[in-house]
Formats: C-alpha cells, sequence, structure tokens
C-alpha cells in the first residue's frame, strides 16, 4: 500500500505540472538564450515543417491519439516499472532533466530512474555498458527500453513527438550551428533515424579510450545530420517505417548470436529455433484458416477436424521442411531460389489433402473427418507461405539492422548510378544499407528505360545529361555498373566527372572479374 501511494506521488507530479499544451493560445515559455530567440523569430521555423497537411496538423494528431491509447495500454506496465524502480534502489521513481525542444523552449523530459540516485552529477552524460551508476533492474530497463514509456505523457503535453530529432540538453545545442534552427523546427521524438541507426552508441564508445570525446566529436555531428535528413523529409510514411523499424529492433535479439534473458540465453537463428517459430506459424496458419472459414461459428465437427488437422499437419510441414533442408539455409541471406524451395516443401501436404479430399468416399463418418474443405486447404496453404516467407524476410532485414555498427564518415554521399540494368540494381539494394548515402537515380542510354522505376528510384535520363543531373541533384559520387563499357568512353566519364568534381567508382561484373587474369579491381 506504501509502494502505491509512492506512485501515485510521483504521478501526481505530472498531474499539477500538465500545461494546457492543447490550447492554441498558450504562452512561449523561455527560449534556451535570448540570442537564440532573436535566431528563430528572424528565420521562422523550418520550409519542412510546414509543407505538407501531415507536417501542419496530422503529425500531431497522430501523437495525440497514439500517446492516449500507449497511456490506456501500458498503463499496468507503467506501474510495474514504477514499483520496481521503488523497491530496488532508494530515490525517486522518475528521472527529470530539462532538455531543448520545439522552437528552443525548454521542457521536462520524464523518464523511469535507471541509475542511483544523484548519479548525473557524479558521472559522465554518456552511460556506457556495464556502468557503475546502472541499478539492476535499470539495464534492463534500457536495453528494453521500457525507461521510455514516460515519455508518452510528453508527447500528449506536446513537448514531444513519436518521431523527430531525439530532444538534447541545453549544452549540446550549438547555437551557432545554422541546422539548429532545422532540428529545432520539429518537436523532438521518442524515436528518429539517428536513434536507430546509432542504437549501439554506447558499446561503440565504451571501446574509445575517451568515451566522451568521441561521442561529442565523432557521433553528435552524425546524428544532427540524420536528424536534419529526417526533417527535410518528414511524411507519415517515413514516421511509420521508423517506428516499425523501432518495434522490430525492440522485439527481436541485439545481436544474432542471441540474447540473454535472465538466466536463458535465446538463440533464435539455430536450426532447432527456426523449426519451432516455422511449427508456430503453420499452427497460426491453420487456425486463421478456419477461423476465416467459419467466421459466423463453428460447429463442433469442424472444430474436431481443425484440432486433427493441427496435430498431424504442421509436424508434417516441418519433417519434410527439415528433409529437404530448407533449416539449412541462411535466413539473412534468404534468395528467390530459397523462396522457391519453401514453396515447394510446403507442397506435399498440401497435395494429400487435396487428394483425400477428393477420391475418398463420404459414405463413413470415419473417413468424412479428413475431406477438409478445399478452401480451407488452399487458404492455409497461402496463409503458411506468405507467413514463412514473411518470417525469413524479417530476419534478412535485421540483419541488415543489425549490421556491426560503425560511425558514419564524416561527408554525406549522394549516388548516381549509371546503368539501370542487374548490376545497377543490386548495387541500389546494397545503398539501402547505408543511411549516409542517399541514392539519386539511375542514368541509362536504353530510351526505353526513362523515367522507369527500379529499387525505388527513377532513370533521370541519359549519360549525355550527366552534368545537368549532377548539379541539379548535387551528386557527389557516380557508381558505373555496366557489364560492358569502352575503355575510351570510361575516360570520358572520368574527364567529365573531374570537372564536375564528382568522384567517379567502377563496379565490375562477374564475367569482368572472371576475366581479368586474376587482377583486382580497384
Amino acid at each position: 500500500m506504501m509502494v502505491g501511494t509512492i506512485a501515485l506521488q510521483e504521478w501526481g507530479w505530472l498531474l499539477k505540472r500538465w500545461p494546457n499544451s492543447l490550447k492554441p493560445g498558450r504562452k512561449t515559455m523561455a527560449t534556451l538564450t535570448t540570442g537564440f530567440d532573436n535566431l528563430l523569430s528572424s528565420t521562422g521555423s523550418c520550409p519542412a515543417a510546414d509543407s505538407t497537411f501531415y507536417a501542419r496538423r496530422g503529425k500531431r494528431l497522430f501523437d495525440i491519439a497514439a500517446s492516449l491509447l500507449g497511456l490506456v495500454v501500458s498503463s499496468p506496465l507503467l506501474f510495474v516499472c514504477a514499483l520496481l524502480v521503488r523497491l530496488t534502489s532508494p530515490g525517486p521513481v522518475l528521472f527529470r532533466q530539462a532538455r531543448v525542444g520545439y522552437r528552443g523552449r525548454r521542457f521536462t523530459l520524464i523518464k523511469f530512474r535507471t541509475m542511483v540516485h544523484g548519479a548525473e552529477s557524479t558521472g559522465a552524460a554518456v552511460v556506457v555498458r556495464g556502468d557503475p551508476r546502472l541499478t539492476r533492474v535499470g539495464t534492463f530497463m534500457r536495453i528494453s527500453k521500457l525507461d521510455e514509456l514516460p515519455q508518452l505523457i510528453n508527447v500528449l503535453r506536446g513537448d514531444m513527438s513519436f518521431v523527430g530529432p531525439r530532444p538534447r540538453v541545453p549544452n549540446e545545442v550549438d547555437i551557432k550551428d545554422p541546422r539548429e534552427r532545422v532540428l529545432l523546427g520539429v518537436r523532438p521524438g521518442i524515436t528518429s533515424c539517428a536513434s536507430i541507426h546509432h542504437r549501439r552508441e554506447a558499446d561503440y564508445c565504451a571501446r574509445q579510450a575517451n568515451p566522451q570525446a568521441v561521442y561529442r566529436t565523432n557521433l553528435l555531428p552524425q546524428k544532427r545530420w540524420l536528424d536534419c535528413e529526417y526533417v527535410y523529409n518528414l511524411s507519415l510514411r517515413l514516421d511509420l517505417k521508423l517506428l516499425l523499424m523501432t518495434l522490430i529492433l525492440l522485439c527481436a535479439p541485439e545481436r544474432a548470436q542471441g540474447s540473454r534473458l535472465g538466466l536463458i540465453k535465446v538463440r533464435l537463428c539455430t536450426r532447432h529455433a527456426q523449426m519451432l517459430l516455422d511449427l508456430g506459424v503453420y499452427v497460426s496458419a491453420a487456425l486463421l484458416a478456419y477461423t476465416f472459414r467459419y467466421e459466423a461459428g463453428f460447429q463442433d465437427f469442424y472444430r474436431r477436424q481443425m484440432w486433427l488437422y493441427i496435430a498431424f499437419i504442421p509436424p508434417m510441414r516441418v519433417l519434410v521442411n527439415r528433409c529437404l533442408g530448407i533449416y539449412d539455409m541462411m535466413w539473412r541471406y534468404v534468395t528467390l531460389e530459397d523462396t522457391a524451395l519453401l514453396a515447394v516443401g510446403l507442397a506435399p501436404n498440401t497435395l494429400i489433402l487435396y487428394a483425400l479430399r477428393l477420391g475418398l468416399p463420404t459414405s463413413s463418418w470415419r473417413t468424412v473427418i479428413f475431406l477438409v474443405p478445399l478452401s480451407i486447404i488452399t487458404l492455409e496453404y497461402l496463409l503458411a507461405l506468405s507467413a514463412s516467407l514473411g518470417l525469413r524476410y524479417l530476419r534478412r532485414m535485421l540483419y541488415v539492422l543489425q549490421h556491426h555498427y560503425q560511425p558514419l564518415p564524416e561527408r554525406a554521399r549522394r549516388v548516381l548510378i549509371l546503368g539501370a540494368g542487374l548490376l545497377g540494381l543490386t548495387t541500389a539494394q546494397d545503398i539501402r544499407q547505408y543511411p549516409h548515402i542517399s541514392l539519386v537515380g539511375f542514368v541509362d542510354d536504353d530510351p526505353a528505360k526513362h523515367r522507369r522505376l527500379m529499387a525505388g528510384c527513377r532513370v533521370l535520363g541519359h549519360s549525355t545529361s550527366l552534368e545537368a543531373l549532377c548539379s541539379r541533384h548535387k551528386v557527389t559520387d557516380v557508381l558505373v555498373c555496366a557489364k560492358s563499357i569502352d575503355p575510351g568512353r570510361l575516360w570520358e566519364l572520368d574527364r567529365r566527372c573531374a570537372e564536375l568534381k564528382v568522384r567517379l567508382h567502377i563496379r565490375p561484373a562477374l564475367d569482368q572479374v572472371l576475366h581479368a587474369g586474376g587482377k583486382v579491381f580497384v
């Protein structure tokens, strides 16, 4: 009872300080400095912040609705976390810190306290793995990001948004940097592109001799650049994508080897784990197929048939997959050939069910139980195949997201690919793994490909318009992805790129490597 009273007192602090943030006529809070206030008033907000209806109104409406729903759904979890923090270490449940928000206004960021009380005044700002200031519960809450849940209140109050540049402490805000007015043109967010890419910054900083200096000189400018790119490309689609990526990273282990939950080490990429995941997928597919088919209500006969189906078909599917070597495939490198093999592996059980349905007599009740409706057989196969492929492509996406962390180069790249063929397609897909590289588009001399889309980018024109395209799209690098190119033309491209001060790179095709006589292309 006492713990509950203390927790209510902590949350009561928020109710006392609840501003009229939803009223359009609220007074402007004090800005960081007078000089910064003058900077904002003279330049106005970021142009991208008011370019669309979503940026002007839709984003805030989404934040209000989603934060209210999130607070209602997560209220039991919020209470449990507050209880654990209170019971495991002395001090307040919530950690409060002044941050710089929209248009330079200061606000109080709230999180669950994960360190010993007063730790912020006794140590560095960057918290590395194994930091002695972390409490036992605090370590788990930081890994699971449960300490961020109270920020839903900041979102509802209007101090923050779900997606946006992470709010920074005042001493990290460089007023002289013109990019600051871009970042402060939108509300700070719980998650962002920078926080997704730099999610393992604590491990990286812990390996350095001076973690604080590395963070300020290397990582902080990179975060600022990524956040600026987000602001300039703000859209509902981008916000939903970043939210989905955040949820996936939270639900998945940090590394491919697995993660530790208490005393149990979970390894999701072993053969046995893959078989168990597939078994769960196939059971779910069978349940959904019967539910969709008989949504008006189950008869007792079909309910018994469903449980018999689940008892035999999903384990048989896993057994056939095992015999075909499907569980020898590396999930993170799933290809079109693997997709075809998986479709073939699911087919034998489905064909047997079709044969039983069409061949067994209906005179005996003993055989009728095996006569599964054709609609259920077809629907279950399609659901099982789609879910299996989704599971494997999810693993591939996680591998891309959880690639070995490394800081970004100091300068961003804008790449134009010369050659809209298969080599150009694979190159464009590889570029997506690097957030500091922006793919402008393709250039190809085939008129039939002009203005067509490939890998989400458009073929912009002919190679004769290279100078105009590089100037218009501020290209920094041209990447030649052609199976064969004349040396004279390659020399001419190099000369043109040198005049434009654009770097030229050549990505050789496989046949060029095999015919190179053992020489290595540079």
